[in-house]
C-alpha cells in the first residue's frame, strides 16, 4: 500500500511535467497562428496539431501503462494522398495544381482543423495544466510541506500518500472524458456554451494578432514599396477573420476586393482598391474593440484557474506573509479563503455563459468595417453579371460545338452509311436476293442504332422524362439509372421555367456522377425544396469526403450552369465524410 501511494506520488510530478510540456504546445499553437496569418505559413499548422496530440497520446500510455486504462485515439484517419485527374493535374479547392504537394498539404490542414479532436486536445491542454495539475501536485506539495514541519507534520504527509492514488485515478477520469472518443453526453446546451467560449477565446487571440498586423503594415507604409505585399498578406488575415466571424455568429460577411482589371499592376490594384484601406481601419480599431467584447468571458475563466483555485491549493504551503500578497485577489476571493473555489466556480459560468453574446457583438463589428460597402457590392455584383454571362456564352457554344461533334461521328455517320447501303441494295435487289436481304439487315441495324444515339443526344440537350413529368420525377429516373441506393425527397408546389428545372437536373446528374466516381458511398439521399423564390437542391452521401471528393473536376461545371441563374454551390466534405453538395437557385416568382 505504502509502495503504490510513492509511486501515486510521483506519477503526480511526471503528470505535472508533461503539463508543461502541454503549455508549451498551446504556445506553439499561438505561434504558429500568427505566423500562418500575418506571413502565410500554413505548412506549419499540421505540425503544431500534431505535437499537441503528442502530449495527449504521452497521457493515454501513461494511463494504460499506470492504470490498466485504456483510452482509444479518436482521431480521424488520415487523408489518403491527392490523386491526379486524366490530364495528370492535381485538383484543390477549384485550382490545378501540376504536383501534389499543395493539394496535400491543403487535405491535411482540412483534416487536422474539422476534426474534433483536435480541439478537445486544445482544451485538455488547457485544463490539465490548471485543474489537472492540483491533482497531480497536491500529494507531493503534502508529503514536503509535512517533511519540512516534522512532527506534527507528519500527518500531513501520511494524508498526502493515502490521497495521491484517488487523486491520480480522479486525474485519469478526467483525461478518459476529455482525450477519449466523444459519447457526447454533455447536453447539447452545455456543449454550445463551451464551444462558444472556445471561440471567444479565438477572437480575442485575433484581436491581440490584428495589433502585430497594424504594426507591420505601418512599418511597410513608411517604407512605400513593401505596403502592396503586406497589404495584400493583410488581406488573407481579413479573409479569415470574415470567415470565422461569420461561421460562429451567424452573420455572413462576404469579401469586398474587386478584381484586378488586366493592364493594371498588382501594386496599383491593391493600394487604388477602397477595401484595402478599409482593412487597415480595422485592423488599428479592431485590438481595442474586440478585445474589449472578448476581454471578459476570456480572463475570468484563466482568472478563476490561474488565480483562484490553483492558488488557493498552493495556499497551504505559504507563510502568514505571504498570504497577504495580492490584496486577496490571489488564491483569496474579498479576502476569504473560503470563498476562492466556490466563486471560481461562479465567475466559469458566467463567462461561459456570456460568450455567445460576445461573439455576436464581435461579429456585428466585423461586419460595419469588413463588410463591403454598397458602392462594392454593387461593383462586384457587375463584375459577377459579367463573368457569368461570359461563362454562359462559353458554356452554351461549347454545348453546341459538343451536339455537332455527336451528330458528325454518331448519328450522321450512321445515316450516310444507311444511303450507301440502300444504294448497293438497290442494284443487287434483282440481281442477288440473298445478299440483298443481308444488307437490308444491316441497314435496318444502323437504322436502329442511329435512333438510339439520337434519343441519347435528346436526352442530353433535354430529357423528354423532364419536359414531360417535371423535375421531380425527372430526379427519380436519375436516381434509378444511379449504380448506388438513391433516396429522393421532392417538395415542389409548382413547375419551373423549363431552363431552371434543366439546370437543376443536369446539376443533380453531374453531383450524382462525381459521387459515382470518387466518393466511394453505400447509400446518396437528394432533396429538391422550393423555398420561395429559392430552389435548394442538396446532394449528401455517406462516402469517404476529404481528398476524393475534389477530384471531381464537373463540380467547376455545376458552378458554371448555376452561375446564370445567380445560383451558387457549397460544398462540405471533412476527412472521413459524410460529403454535403448544396446547390442554389433563383426562380422566377408565380
Amino acid at each position: 500500500m505504502i509502495r503504490d501511494a510513492a509511486n501515486a506520488t510521483l506519477r503526480g510530478l511526471v503528470l505535472a511535467g508533461l503539463s508543461v510540456v502541454g503549455l508549451v504546445a498551446l504556445l506553439a499553437h499561438a505561434i504558429v497562428l500568427v505566423l500562418s496569418v500575418s506571413v502565410g505559413l500554413i505548412v506549419l499548422i499540421p505540425w503544431a496539431v500534431e505535437f499537441g496530440r503528442w502530449v495527449a497520446d504521452q497521457r493515454r500510455r501513461f494511463a494504460a501503462k499506470w492504470d490498466g486504462v485504456l483510452i482509444v485515439q479518436p482521431y480521424q484517419p488520415a487523408p489518403p494522398p491527392p490523386q491526379p485527374d486524366d490530364e495528370g493535374m492535381y485538383v484543390s479547392d477549384n485550382t490545378l495544381y501540376k504536383t501534389p504537394r499543395m493539394p496535400a498539404l491543403a487535405n491535411q490542414i482540412d483534416w487536422v482543423v474539422d476534426d474534433r479532436s483536435t480541439w478537445r486536445d486544445l482544451w485538455w491542454l488547457l485544463v490539465n495544466a490548471t485543474l489537472g495539475n492540483i491533482f497531480a501536485l497536491t500529494p507531493a506539495f503534502l508529503v514536503v510541506y509535512g517533511a519540512l514541519n516534522l512532527p506534527w507534520g507528519g500527518l500531513l504527509a501520511i494524508w498526502g500518500l493515502l490521497s495521491a492514488p484517488i487523486l491520480m485515478r480522479v486525474h485519469t477520469n478526467l483525461t478518459v472524458r476529455l482525450l477519449g472518443p466523444s459519447k457526447r453526453r454533455t447536453s447539447a446546451q452545455l456543449s454550445r456554451r463551451l464551444t462558444s467560449w472556445t471561440r471567444s477565446m479565438g477572437l480575442f487571440g485575433m484581436g491581440m494578432l490584428s495589433l502585430v498586423l497594424l504594426v507591420e503594415h505601418l512599418l511597410a507604409l513608411v517604407t512605400v514599396v513593401l505596403f502592396p505585399i503586406a497589404a495584400e498578406k493583410g488581406r488573407e488575415a481579413t479573409n479569415l477573420r470574415r470567415d470565422l466571424s461569420g461561421k460562429w455568429s451567424g452573420t455572413p460577411i462576404a469579401r469586398p476586393y474587386l478584381p484586378r482589371p488586366q493592364g493594371i499592376p498588382r501594386w496599383k490594384w491593391v493600394i487604388h482598391d477602397r477595401a484595402t484601406w478599409r482593412d487597415l481601419l480595422f485592423l488599428a480599431v479592431d485590438p481595442i474593440v474586440t478585445l474589449g467584447l472578448t476581454v471578459l468571458p476570456s480572463m475570468l475563466v484563466i482568472y478563476a484557474g490561474w488565480g483562484l483555485l490553483v492558488p488557493q491549493s498552493w495556499r497551504w504551503f505559504l507563510s502568514d506573509k505571504d498570504q497577504e500578497w495580492g490584496g486577496g485577489f490571489y488564491g483569496q476571493f474579498a479576502g476569504s479563503d473560503l470563498l476562492a473555489v466556490p466563486m471560481a466556480a461562479v465567475i466559469t459560468a458566467l463567462a461561459v455563459w456570456m460568450a455567445p453574446y460576445s461573439i455576436k457583438l464581435t461579429g456585428r463589428w466585423t461586419q460595419i468595417l469588413l463588410a463591403p460597402t454598397e458602392q462594392a457590392q454593387l461593383a462586384l455584383r457587375v463584375q459577377e453579371l459579367t463573368q457569368t454571362r461570359a461563362e454562359t456564352t462559353d458554356a452554351q457554344a461549347a454545348e453546341l460545338r459538343r451536339i455537332e461533334r455527336d451528330l458528325h461521328d454518331g448519328a450522321q455517320a450512321r445515316l450516310v452509311a444507311m444511303g450507301l447501303g440502300l444504294g448497293a441494295l438497290e442494284r443487287l435487289i434483282d440481281q442477288d436476293p440473298a445478299a440483298a436481304k443481308t444488307l437490308l439487315a444491316k441497314v435496318r441495324d444502323n437504322s436502329a442504332k442511329a435512333l438510339v444515339e439520337l434519343r441519347g443526344l435528346v436526352r442530353g440537350i433535354h430529357p423528354p422524362v423532364l419536359a414531360d413529368r417535371g423535375l421531380g420525377d425527372a430526379v427519380r429516373a436519375l436516381a434509378l439509372d444511379t449504380p448506388m441506393p438513391v433516396q429522393v425527397c421532392v417538395n415542389l408546389p409548382r413547375r419551373l421555367d423549363p431552363p431552371v428545372e434543366s439546370a437543376a437536373y443536369f446539376a443533380i446528374s453531374e453531383a450524382l456522377t462525381n459521387v459515382t466516381k470518387h466518393a466511394r458511398a453505400n447509400t446518396v439521399t437528394v432533396d429538391v425544396v422550393l423555398d420561395g423564390v429559392v430552389l435548394r437542391l442538396t446532394v449528401r452521401d455517406d462516402g469517404c469526403g476529404g481528398a476524393d471528393v475534389s477530384r471531381g473536376t464537373g463540380l467547376l461545371g455545376i458552378q458554371r450552369r448555376l452561375s446564370a441563374f445567380d445560383g451558387s454551390m457549397t460544398v462540405h466534405s471533412p476527412v472521413g465524410g459524410p460529403t454535403t453538395v448544396t446547390m442554389t437557385l433563383r426562380v422566377s416568382g408565380d
